[in-house]
């Protein structure tokens, strides 16, 4: 299983414009937050949850909380601009999920930021978590949704499966 950090700066490193991840304020949900760092965080999740259905375990060691604009890892929220400004940098990752990252970010890196939004508010898990005052009761468990979401995002896979990297 791979570092929620790791998965974020692979991420980041192939927005090579710039202009996926950035630090454009939005308010939304009653929330301000970056743009890039929503973004990145609705990969993550996505990209969790369909790692999940195709091989049946997690791709990261991210913890998500169901927020309200979708799924958040805390520690890639919090270390944002950090990891934004130390973009580029090399990061390990194995071949298969390198492959599996670089098609999951071709497939929507044209989705907006709602589109994003919504694709995580669909997750059974975070619509039964979100309406929780406390973080803790927050904390999402996506590996009890394995089922589901073989279910859900098999069309998805085998679009991944489909696209050259």
């Amino acid at each position: 299983m791979l570092k929620g950090i790791d998965v974020a700066k692979y991420i980041l490193n192939l927005d090579k414009s710039g202009e996926l991840f950035d630090k454009t304020l939005r308010n939304q949900n009653g929330r301000t937050f970056y743009e890039g760092n929503a973004r990145l965080n609705k990969y993550m999740h996505l990209a969790q949850n369909i790692y999940i259905a195709k091989y049946g375990e997690p791709l990261m060691d991210s913890v998500f909380y169901a927020y309200d604009n979708g799924a958040v890892d805390p520690r890639i929220q919090e270390n944002y601009s950090v990891l934004l400004e130390r973009r580029n940098q090399p990061v390990h990752i194995p071949e298969r999920e390198q492959i599996f990252l670089d098609r999951v970010f071709k497939a929507f890196q044209n989705a907006s930021l709602d589109e994003l939004i919504e694709l995580s508010h669909e997750d059974s898990e975070w619509m039964e978590k979100h309406g929780y005052y406390n973080k803790e009761e927050q904390k999402m468990d996506s590996m009890a949704h394995l089922a589901e979401y073989k279910e859900q995002y098999a069309d998805m896979i085998k679009v991944l499966e489909r696209m050259d990297t």
